[in-house]
């Protein structure tokens, strides 16, 4: 060592010194007793010795620079430098620390004549340069004296040190380096990674430990060199701008850009992207603490479990379980948008989280979510694969206190609800609002829904919106919408317990009795208005419904050509057969026929070639995607002709604005509905 030094605690004790440091106390009379260094230095020289000894406890090198005094006052040293600590054992760690003395101290080695100094291992040899002195390697020696502890320290300081005194190129330091750290290194690429260095130090780069290793085995065992370069204590830039530098090289280390990433990945699923459980409980922790600062607004935590993924999988292969579940995590963060967040937290689990004003909104999202799904066509060979979820939502009121709600107690709560919805046959959605009053387990109790089959009559009513004439500017049809009212309606979305009746066998019963409310109206009505109405793959499927329709159809045949029967693609696509045979019966008895939810997939409009389907019912997507796309607007337009090839008609769904409308009318789409032209209402006919 060119300097005074010592292996120092962090609580200031010494644990061992050279013998530089011991000639120097010596000189200075400090007693060989001293063990600590607040214990040796003044109390000011001590508080500015510790600020930088906490510095380098924290992995940054430090210096303090200016006199240094003993407890007498005599003069110590100009400059102490610490460099990176080492672990002596799991709660023990220690800093080296040099003193560079006072001018003219006779055991003092100026670093002028020390160019080109390198030290292996502490006490290995030492590299000579041209023009260089040698300078012997200092030996430690602990306040006790006890050799044993001399040696385990040194075999515990994993460090190589090189110095240079400024006047080295690029090239000679290179050399200098490559003398100490060995291997199959290139002189030519430590070079540039020594260009590269633009600031002045402490400065630390990193080269590969192994470069001429398999490439398979570095990607396994990606360990580094680590070069920290750091000025000598009491250095002044000289003339020509050098500056003494010690460069500091300790082996295999973790290769900091593939830990930053190891640290990326831990938080992200590899698949999709998206944030992995663990990230997603870190950052529900922030929302949460965020909304308890100013709760402006609610929150809603959603979870997302697929429904039939396992068919995907089944019948496709991994592979394109793998492609759908990209799909399905492109349509949460697209819905979620930049105020929300998603993340995969199992095979086909997902969550996400998003502020709201108020639990409709929430369900509103949701509703959103799962018609991004129902968008998702995936084709493979003479396959089309779909997809659908459940949701469970757990909401938290603004009022709430946010400060007394666990993040993973909440999505607990969005799971169970999401359960829920499992039971009722998938495709749904189920809120649990968080109650202020509500302790920990009894959140996770959720009230137990009802059956899917014991809702009843006076709990289901019917609503209307408007279809308009794009041509002929007037409203010909109108829409009628099934929906839940009562206390069970705001626990459950209409498209939950439509699929709960669905699944409990039921759901061609509440479409017979749809029928009838419809059939009841057109009756009571003169005047030509086209009634639509939604029926489900079970009723197309049943033969009492198709039995109860003809039957008063044959009692007032002009009724048929009122009514309008739709089914929608996705039911298509599940059971062709089955919808095609029901659209050429109910074709027979005069009525007209809509396949609903169109998204614009010709496998589907090449099937219907056969059929006399009346009207095609755009997917609402179709609409707002064309709108800002002239190409998308083109690629409509085709489609819109090949229907009107076939003889069918096209309405488009969700249209909002007059220059939706105008567009669509310039694509010859023959009709609309939206909120433009009104929202569904009740219906007063029913």
């Amino acid at each position: 060592m060119p300097h005074a030094a010592a292996y120092v605690a962090q609580d200031g004790s010494i644990l061992a010194r050279n013998a530089r440091l011991m000639t120097v106390c010596a000189t200075l009379g400090v007693e060989d007793s001293s063990a600590r260094l607040s214990e040796l230095l003044s109390a000011e020289s001590w508080k500015r010795c510790e600020t930088v000894l906490s510095a380098a406890f924290n992995g940054v090198p430090a210096e303090a620079s200016g006199r240094m005094s003993v407890k007498s006052g005599a003069a110590f040293c100009r400059n102490v430098i610490c460099t990176s600590f080492l672990s002596l054992s799991r709660d023990r760690r220690a800093v080296l620390v040099q003193f560079d003395m006072n001018e003219g101290s006779p055991e003092e080695v100026q670093p002028e004549q020390a160019r080109g100094i390198s030290r292996k291992g502490v006490r290995e040899h030492i590299l000579e340069m041209p023009e260089a002195t040698p300078v012997k390697p200092a030996v430690l020696t602990d306040v006790s004296g006890s050799t044993a502890q001399n040696e385990s320290l040194l075999d515990h300081f994993p460090d190589d040190v090189v110095v240079f005194d400024g006047s080295e190129s690029l090239e000679e330091k290179a050399f200098l380096l490559l003398e100490v750290i060995g291997g199959e290194h290139e002189a030519e690429g430590l070079v540039d990674a020594l260009a590269d260095l633009k600031s002045r130090p402490p400065q630390t780069f990193y080269i590969p430990e192994n470069p001429g290793s398999d490439p398979a085995v570095y990607e396994t065992d990606r360990k580094s060199c680590e070069i920290r370069l750091v000025p000598l204590p009491g250095q002044k830039e000289g003339s020509s701008g050098t500056v003494k530098t010690m460069a500091i090289i300790r082996r295999n280390v973790d290769c900091p850009q593939e830990a930053a990433e190891n640290r990326r990945l831990a938080y992200l699923d590899p698949l999709t992207g998206l944030e992995n459980r663990r990230a997603f409980t870190k950052s529900l922790k922030r929302e949460l603490k965020r909304l308890e600062a100013g709760p402006q607004t609610g929150l809603a935590v959603f979870y997302i479990d697929l429904d039939e993924f396992k068919k995907v999988n089944d019948h496709g292969g991994h592979d394109v379980g793998d492609d759908m579940l990209l799909r399905v995590a492109a349509c949460l963060t697209q819905t979620l948008g930049k105020f929300g967040s998603a993340a995969r937290i199992g095979g086909d689990e997902f969550a996400g989280m998003l502020p709201v004003a108020y639990k409709e909104a929430a369900l509103q999202v949701a509703e959103e979510i799962l018609e991004g799904f129902d968008r998702i066509r995936l084709e493979v060979k003479e396959r089309i694969f779909t997809i659908g979820g459940s949701i469970g939502i757990a909401y938290v009121d603004g009022e709430t206190l946010l400060r007394d709600i666990d993040a993973s107690v909440l999505l607990g709560i969005a799971d169970r609800a999401c359960l829920r919805g499992k039971r009722f046959g998938g495709q749904s959605v189920q809120i649990h609002t968080m109650d202020p009053a509500e302790d920990r387990e009894r959140a996770m109790e959720l009230t137990a829904l009802p059956e899917p089959g014991s809702f009843r009559a006076n709990e289901l009513t019917l609503s209307s919106m408007p279809i308009m004439h794009l041509k002929k500017g007037r409203i010909f049809g109108r829409e009628v919408l099934l929906r839940l009212q009562g206390e069970r309606a705001g626990e459950l979305s209409s498209r939950a317990w439509i699929n709960a009746a669905e699944r409990s066998g039921f759901i061609a019963q509440v479409d017979a009795w749809t029928l009838d409310k419809v059939l009841n109206a057109a009756d009571r009505h003169s005047a030509r208005m086209t009634l639509t109405m939604n029926v489900s793959v079970d009723s197309a499927r049943d033969q009492n419904f198709r039995e109860g329709l003809r039957q008063r159809l044959s009692s007032n045949p002009l009724l048929a050509s009122k009514l309008c029967l739709e089914i929608s693609e996705r039911d298509f696509l599940r059971e062709p057969s089955t919808v095609e045979a029901f659209f050429r019966y109910v074709t027979d008895l005069g009525c007209q026929t809509a396949i609903d939810d169109f998204a614009g997939h010709w496998p589907v409009l090449s099937r219907l070639t056969g059929l006399r389907i009346v009207w095609l019912k755009l997917e609402s997507g179709l609409t707002r995607q064309v709108a800002g796309s002239p190409a998308k607007a083109a690629i409509l337009a085709g489609l819109v002709r090949a229907a009107h090839e076939l003889g069918i008609k096209v309405v488009a769904k969700r249209v909002e604005t007059a220059e939706e409308a105008d567009l669509l009318r310039s694509l010859d789409i023959e009709a609309a509905q939206g909120y433009l032209y009104g929202k569904p209402e009740p219906w007063s006919e029913s």
